[in-house]
């Protein structure tokens, strides 16, 4: 696997250097059509989380079928993500809602293709924990302590600011630091943290663990059915290769089917085992819903909720960052 991996910090330079970027990147390496029926090459770019049905895709045919030579990247952060879809190394990147919505209102032409890993409604998939002999029971206990999240700044994190004015706790009174999912078991268990934030297969990995104790499920509870990770193009790229957006979305429909069929969950198990390095028995637990379908109403609350907390302002309409032709609940 080809790893690399590329900063963007989000403010109103950078966004103005990153739109530049982003139509020299499309006038200079477009994405031709597929010629003499040989398949049309793309580089697409994962998060950390959520990244079985792309590989899935791959292993089981379901990109050739669709004419379509796919080169998988590991990527970081939605930040990182947009960071290298702006300066033209991938041309399809998981970004996140939050970062969608901040990157929109800063005027960078990207457009959302299509949703991917989703947020329960039923089964938790992330959580906060502690140590369970902390003395820690609540997220009003949080006052005065650290928790840890993937990254300090982003909207993500916005559900557990949500729990804290809830249980009437000042999120000034918590001190968030960043550290990276596969790290904040360790920081935990180390106390150089006092809770953590973990997701997906980490939060499986987490909740395993005896010693942890779990106080609460803010992405369930505000917001249920949200996606976590979407599908995202720059506009240029978009207004020239169309029908490649929908090929995707096809292979990957076919490939979010095959992942949610239980028949299937041990090849699901292999794919997080490989990519993430660990045994294929730690990786093991509940799995992400994934749906390429967005849903309007609950992603018009999170932007909303961004707008509460000082994370955008004056943010675009849901339908302004979906490509018309994604697919909608």
């Amino acid at each position: 696997m080809n790893h690399t991996r590329s900063t963007f910090v989000r403010n109103g330079v950078v966004a103005m250097a990153a739109v530049a970027a982003l139509s020299l990147a499309a006038c200079s390496s477009p994405d031709a059509p597929a010629a003499d029926g040989k398949p049309i090459e793309l580089t697409v770019l994962h998060a950390p989380i959520n990244y079985e049905a792309v590989y899935l895709a791959e292993e089981q045919g379901f990109f050739k079928d669709a004419s379509l030579d796919v080169t998988i990247v590991p990527g970081g952060t939605a930040q990182d993500n947009l960071g290298q879809l702006a300066g033209g190394s991938a041309d399809i990147s998981i970004v996140s809602w939050d970062a969608a919505v901040t990157a929109t209102a800063e005027d960078l032409p990207i457009k959302l293709i299509s949703g991917n890993g989703i947020i329960s409604t039923e089964v938790d998939t992330s959580g906060v924990f502690v140590r369970g002999d902390s003395g820690i029971t609540s997220i009003a206990d949080l006052k005065g302590k650290t928790i840890a999240f993937n990254s300090v700044g982003s909207g993500g994190n916005v559900p557990v600011l949500q729990a804290m004015a809830e249980a009437g706790l000042d999120p000034k009174e918590v001190t968030q630091v960043a550290l990276p999912f596969a790290s904040m078991q360790t920081a935990l268990e180390n106390s150089q943290v006092d809770a953590i934030f973990p997701s997906d297969s980490f939060y499986s990995q987490v909740k395993a663990v005896d010693t942890f104790a779990e106080i609460s499920n803010p992405s369930r509870e505000f917001r249920g059915g949200l996606g976590i990770t979407l599908w995202a193009v720059t506009e240029p790229w978009l207004a020239q290769n169309a029908e490649t957006a929908k090929k995707f979305n096809g292979a990957m429909e076919k490939a979010v089917e095959f992942y949610s069929d239980p028949a299937n969950i041990d090849a699901v198990y292999e794919v997080r085992s490989e990519v993430s390095g660990q045994p294929i028995d730690d990786v093991k637990g509940a799995l992400v819903e994934y749906s390429l379908a967005i849903d309007p109403k609950v992603s018009q609350d999170t932007t909303d909720a961004l707008a509460e907390f000082g994370f955008v302002t004056d943010p675009k309409s849901v339908d302004d960052i979906l490509w018309t032709e994604a697919p909608r609940k």
